[in-house]
């Protein structure tokens, strides 16, 4: 290949593998700066269940794969402290708080033990001593059939009295439904109306499945799951689980019935029974597919619109049995019909303008939630903000029973898969395994400080927590308390690229109130390469006055993809908190280089000094012309060698296209009937 000299020439350059960033508009950003690539996390909007961020679709990209840290409004800050409640015996184990003339009031079972006379009460939250309190016996513990104890199944507000359904009648016959009510939370009495009440012939309730004396462990099974009550307006509605085995072995009826009561419990009037292998699992003031007001019930098998005027159910949508599908469902802050599933799915029922019942599953979101936090959602309440809290996992060995907030005013797309999803954030997650959050409570009585009550059943027992301040910007209050320390786990980043090396350079925190050194508020960084854990290597600790960490000591780590776990830490003070705004990585893509070459081919210097295969009659100058075209075209690479470099596979550019400067005329301006010239042409290496 010749120059117009007749010498070979050859110019060797490299390929641009990235575009270069313009602003024509506006201050100077800064990513306006290519020198350096930039990944920033200015909050994680995705919330936790991300296992990778995926660069190229933004997929994962400001999520959290985990995380015990406050990220739901505000800054990220320390997750929020739970504070311990006493609460004595006969108040063990908190079945529902509600709150009534102006305090919140517990409603709880005694222990459980074979044999054991038991009684249901009352108690009072006094927020001065976190103790529960003053109240009364609900269901006295007297004679009768009373080896399976007494147990209380809901309690709600009618009337301007507090309701409470469990087990036994006066006689102390604990194999019938019983009904119980309070003017004042403390003084309780049996419901009227005996008669008509739903006791049938004593096979309404059954405590296991011969009904005979029994030990429950724990309240959270679903045969504590025998009656929910509603209130509705000026009725006030049950439903109660007749099971297909009664007290002695009997056959039952199967169903749950569901009775209601206009005169506060003086008369009582059957509406419907429908066919169930379990008991209720709520019971909510919601709308039928017509779009008008309905109280729905929610069994293992499906959600039932009750048509209380005309004495029929309607299935609105089917489940699939399972005996844990549907607890504690509730209606959310958008209006929604939340139902949490037995596999661990929570779904939206909305009911669209036009009538279609519209459904979607709201999470976990993303790649779901780590192990340790799996499960399937135990308890879920609404509170007076964006937020649906859900209870969630726990109930087996190394499973750890945790508190999220869904936000629902934020409906996101998957770019992956293209669902819909909401946003979880953490709240709190109990510190030992095994155990259930079974209920929970919002109230500000009696002090006027917000507080979540929550209730974690054990092996055999029931502790009372509460958190103050829950839902509270960290930037708007100075009395929220925190834990020691809490974690964010980012997701496995691919840096953009997961098939080349990224050179990660460091690491910045936009963060305020952060100390000096670690005996007080400070964030430490760890990470992991490649799939490693990311507690692998701790790279420092960012303070007051070091808000970046240099990686390699200043040399740069490389890695295709890079998992970050960042710990929040304070001293000694339970209301102070890093405050992280922002963190950002820097580093550089390191591309494989690809080279480029230049050259002029000089088309009759070239047919003198090769012997290109010709045919007969063709010039030699067509072939090498043709040639050219060929390899321009080509839709596969060609080989390429110049010199004594090693051979490689190239191609021609499509934005560089050969130029060919071709003529017939010779230089003495006589037509020879051939192409000759100069052909430049750019190639590039393939791979």
């Amino acid at each position: 290949m010749n120059d117009a000299s007749g010498r070979a020439t050859v110019t060797q350059s490299y390929v641009q593998r990235l575009a270069t960033a313009y602003r024509t508009v506006g201050v100077q950003r800064r990513q306006d700066d290519t020198s350096v690539n930039r990944y920033v996390n200015p909050g994680f909007p995705k919330g936790i269940g991300w296992g990778r961020a995926k660069r190229d679709s933004g997929r994962g990209v400001g999520g959290m794969l985990d995380s015990t840290s406050w990220t739901a409004r505000g800054p990220v800050a320390l997750g929020r402290l739970q504070e311990t409640q006493s609460h004595a015996a006969p108040r063990e184990h908190l079945v529902k708080a509600l709150n009534f003339k102006g305090d919140l009031w517990g409603i709880f079972e005694e222990n459980y033990a074979s044999d054991e006379v038991t009684s249901g009460n009352s108690g009072k939250f006094g927020s001065s001593s976190d103790d529960w309190t003053g109240g009364g016996t609900i269901q006295a513990a007297s004679g009768g059939n009373n080896t399976h104890g007494r147990r209380i199944f809901d309690a709600a507000i009618h009337k301007g009295n507090l309701w409470v359904i469990g087990n036994g009648n006066s006689t102390g016959d604990e194999d019938i439904y019983q009904m119980s009510y309070s003017a004042d939370g403390a003084t309780w009495s049996a419901g009227s109306g005996a008669a008509s009440f739903p006791d049938g012939s004593g096979d309404e309730f059954v405590t296991d499945a011969n009904g005979s004396s029994t030990v429950i462990s724990r309240r959270h099974n679903f045969n504590d799951d025998y009656a929910r009550i509603l209130d509705y307006g000026t009725m006030m509605i049950i439903a109660i689980y007749e099971p297909h085995t009664a007290p002695g072995g009997g056959d039952g009826d199967g169903v749950v019935a569901v009775w209601s009561t206009v005169d506060a419990g003086s008369n009582w009037v059957a509406e419907v029974s429908v066919a169930a292998g379990a008991g209720p699992k709520a019971f909510v003031d919601w709308y039928n597919t017509s779009g008008a007001r309905s109280p729905v019930l929610i069994i293992p098998e499906g959600v039932y619109e009750i048509d209380v005027t005309n004495n029929v159910s309607n299935l609105m949508f089917p489940l699939d049995g399972d005996a844990n599908n549907g607890r504690h469902s509730v209606v959310g802050p958008d209006g929604a019909l939340y139902v949490g599933l037995g596999n661990g799915d929570i779904i939206r029922l909305h009911i669209a303008a036009n009538g279609v019942l519209e459904i979607m599953n709201v999470g976990p979101p993303g790649d779901g939630l780590v192990a340790a936090r799996q499960g399937y959602p135990t308890c879920m309440l609404r509170v007076p903000n964006e937020f649906l809290v859900v209870a969630y996992g726990g109930h087996a060995a190394n499973k750890y029973a945790s508190i999220f907030l869904i936000d629902t005013s934020s409906i996101l797309q998957d770019e992956e898969t293209g669902k819909h999803y909401m946003p979880w954030h953490h709240l709190y997650q109990h510190g030992s395994d095994n155990a259930d959050i079974v209920t929970m409570a919002y109230s500000n009585e009696d002090n006027a400080t917000p507080r979540l009550h929550f209730a974690v059943e054990g092996a055999s027992a029931t502790t009372n927590y509460h958190i103050e301040e829950p839902f509270t910007n960290p930037e708007q209050t100075t009395t929220a308390k925190y834990q020691a320390t809490s974690i964010v786990r980012l997701p496995d980043d691919d840096l953009g690229d997961p098939q080349s090396t990224t050179m990660v350079l460091q690491a910045m925190v936009d963060a305020d109130d952060l100390s000096a050194d670690t005996d007080d508020e400070f964030i430490a960084l760890r990470y992991g390469t490649n799939g490693a854990s990311d507690t692998t290597t701790t790279l420092g600790n960012f303070f007051s006055g070091t808000l970046t960490q240099s990686f390699g000591s200043g040399a740069g780590i490389a890695t295709r993809r890079l998992g970050i776990n960042l710990l929040l830490d304070r001293g000694s003070t339970t209301t102070n908190t890093p405050k992280l705004h922002e963190f950002e990585l820097q580093g550089h893509h390191v591309l494989q280089d690809k080279l480029a070459w230049d050259f002029v081919i000089d088309v009759a210097a070239t047919a003198r000094d090769y012997s290109p295969d010709v045919t007969s009659g063709q010039a030699a100058e067509e072939v090498i012309i043709s040639n050219l075209e060929t390899v321009a075209q080509s839709t596969t690479l060609v080989t390429f060698t110049a010199g004594r470099m090693t051979q490689t596979r190239v191609r021609v550019p499509n934005d560089v296209p050969p130029q060919f400067d071709l003529s017939v005329v010779d230089s003495f301006g006589k037509d020879t009937g051939r192409r000759t010239g100069f052909v430049r042409i750019r190639v590039e290496q393939g791979i």
